[in-house]
């Protein structure tokens, strides 16, 4: 009789456990984020109308002035640049918590400005694997050259203002990024001439006064 009482109270407790085991993992399930399911856009993504763009070429990476020899017909590595001029691209918070999605707005900039833009969030940077190490400074006259050279690196800088469509009306907003690709530069100290206003800041910042040479005058191909 006790055996069989035993075998009740088995069951009974099994069943009860079994109970406690489910409702935890139902109580666990009604925890976890349910599967996130697209909301309804709070801005119309062909809303946006474009009232001001604006681009410019920055500088943005620098090297010392080293001084480098070129032999004839020969080539040479230029200075190796490091970042001067940290950036990130952004557009306005106030806009952003208004409904407007960033990439959004940078797609219909894309489509006006028909280029490609750094994604918003993008933090500027100078890492390239392998353009460093296989760029070179190339000198095609029969004379050696030789002087103090600096290497320069710039981007286009975009920045555009905008209103767009939105359930809480029309929203303003800017943003501020630039275009996919960049520009690296070998420059000699000294030669001032036909410099691009990139490369008169470039040779302002890094060249200081620069030393006389006798050496024929000329900047360096790049390769």
């Amino acid at each position: 009789m006790r055996s069989a009482l035993s075998v009740a109270c088995a069951v009974v407790l099994l069943t009860a456990c079994s109970a406690r085991e489910q409702t935890s993992l139902d109580a666990a399930a009604a925890r976890q984020p349910s599967p996130s399911r697209s909301a309804p856009p709070r801005c119309q993504a062909d809303g946006y109308v474009w009232q001001s763009v604006g681009q410019r070429s920055v500088l943005v990476g620098l090297s010392d002035a080293e001084e480098i020899r070129i032999p004839a017909h020969g080539s040479a590595r230029p200075p190796v640049p490091r970042l001067i001029r940290p950036m990130s691209a952004r557009i306005s918070r106030a806009a952003v918590e208004a409904g407007v999605r960033p990439a959004d707005a940078l797609a219909s900039l894309e489509w006006k400005m028909s280029v490609s833009l750094v994604a918003v969030g993008t933090r500027l940077t100078l890492a390239e694997p392998g353009v460093h190490e296989t760029s070179t400074m190339v000198n095609d006259s029969d004379t050696a050259r030789r002087g103090r050279f600096v290497e320069a690196v710039g981007v286009r800088l975009v920045t555009a203002k905008f209103s767009a469509r939105c359930k809480a009306g029309t929203v303003r907003g800017t943003v501020t990024t630039w275009m996919n690709g960049r520009s690296s530069e070998s420059l000699r100290c000294g030669l001032r001439k036909g410099l691009p206003a990139l490369g008169r800041e470039a040779e302002r910042r890094a060249c200081g006064t620069p030393a006389p040479s006798s050496v024929p005058e000329g900047g360096a191909d790049r390769n």
